[in-house]
């Protein structure tokens, strides 16, 4: 062979690897699904693509399992304002009604068992009940914001003990701080939210007032301040006679929570990350994360959202519609919509989360994330479901390894309880 064509065909050989590997280079590597890192010792895990691909991951039957409610008939089945329903471990469901001021038991077919409570003060009766949840071995713990009270009582419904709820030791403030809302229970130790009204007030669109999540343990009585984060957002203003003015700001930012088990979830509505923190003493254990930019509050979405609005009155005359219309129109909103609405813990602790969306509008799945903060993609729920707002008080959404035990209304609003199979 010609020496030089033999090394044009070495270099030949050569050029062609090294294009190769150029190439191979070139090529983009398959997605994260999950990016982990840490600052200051904290673990920061960044979701970028869901794990189940489409087709796979968890879904909700259509059908329920158990239906508890009704329009007429004995008065054990009519609701008039569930704030919440759990599910013991032999499988019975005890709800918790403000309207009645008492809980009811059911057994795993929705059967009646018994009752308990009723409106006052005394020892096992209730002035606002706005919680139950459990404990181990299936006491069940209420929580009554106008008493600023906890109540255990056994599975059969049977007062054990009774504590009131005061500020944390060193942590009462000038202008005040008023326990509202239980978040849920977590380790054994009831969380609440305090409205922690500060040392001073500001004026204008602020985050006012502060929240403190405080825990309780429900043995001793002990309470812990936990977090103070900033609340909801409003337009506040000063008054003539010296008080002020706490009024509606549309597409406004708050915090929301969620908790079961030994996790303790928080979240800012203005972007997609939640913090777990720690129910002993507050401090932050993982934050889980999204990369996703806030949608626009475009004149077009307001009036959908103000059609939603208008859509829950019944029977709205003319002249009554135009007024509400007309007073939103004049609320002040913010330039952009927040990017969640709430967060919920399961029993396996899975983070699940829902994102915003305007009222009237049907609501988007679920999306979902593993203990560790891996995305694994989005749920969705037979439509009807009262999604827990720990800011609008609604009822609380209990999910279990298996199953989504919560409240449904109908066209009437008529509350349903209703437990659905999840299918994993």
């Amino acid at each position: 062979m010609d020496p030089g064509a033999a090394d044009s065909k070495v270099a030949a050989v050569r050029c062609l690897t090294i294009l190769l590997t150029a190439a191979a280079c070139d090529t983009a590597p398959a997605p994260q699904h999950t990016i982990h890192a840490d600052s200051a010792g904290i673990p920061i895990v960044t979701a970028v693509a869901p794990q189940w691909a489409p087709g796979e991951g968890w879904t909700v039957d259509p059908e329920p399992l158990v239906e508890i409610g009704a329009v007429t008939g004995a008065p054990e089945y009519q609701f008039s304002e569930v704030v919440a329903a759990v599910r013991l471990s032999n499988g019975d469901i005890v709800v918790a009604d403000r309207g009645a001021s008492e809980l009811r038991s059911y057994d795993s077919a929705g059967i009646f068992q018994w009752r308990t409570g009723r409106f006052g003060e005394g020892p096992g009766e209730f002035e606002s009940l706005g919680f139950v949840g459990t404990m181990v071995g299936d006491s069940l713990v209420s929580y009554d914001s106008s008493l600023m009270r906890a109540q255990v009582f056994d599975s059969r419904g049977r007062l054990v003990r009774t504590m009131r709820v005061s500020t944390p030791p060193g942590e009462a403030t000038r202008l005040g701080s008023v326990s509202d809302k239980a978040v849920g229970i977590v380790s054994g130790l009831l969380i609440v939210r305090y409205i922690d009204l500060g040392e001073t007030m500001e004026t204008g669109i602020v985050r006012w007032p502060n929240e403190r999540l405080v825990s309780i343990d429900l043995g001793t009585g002990e309470t812990t301040s936990l977090l103070v984060v900033p609340g909801h957002e409003a337009v506040v203003e000063w008054r003539e006679d010296g008080g002020y003015r706490h009024g509606r700001y549309t597409f406004s930012r708050m915090p929301e929570y969620g908790s079961a088990g030994d996790r303790l979830a928080v979240i800012d509505t203005e972007a997609y990350l939640v913090r777990i923190v720690s129910p002993v003493d507050g401090s932050i254990e993982r934050i889980v994360r999204r990369e996703m930019e806030p949608r626009e509050a475009t004149d077009a979405i307001f009036e959908a959202h103000l059609d939603g609005i208008i859509g829950m009155f019944d029977d709205l005359p003319a002249e009554g519609e135009r007024q509400v219309r007309q007073a939103w129109r004049d609320t002040p909103r913010a330039p952009f919509l927040p990017v969640l609405r709430s967060v919920h813990v399961d029993a396996a602790s899975n983070l699940w989360l829902a994102p915003y969306h305007i009222v009237g509008a049907n609501p988007p799945a679920f999306e979902v994330h593993a203990p560790d903060g891996a995305w694994l993609g989005s749920v969705s729920v037979p439509p009807g479901l009262q999604r827990a707002f720990i800011q609008y008080q609604t009822p609380y959404m209990e999910t279990g390894e298996d199953y989504i035990l919560g409240v449904w209304a109908d066209d009437l609003d008529v509350q349903y309880v209703r437990m659905y199979r999840i299918n994993k």
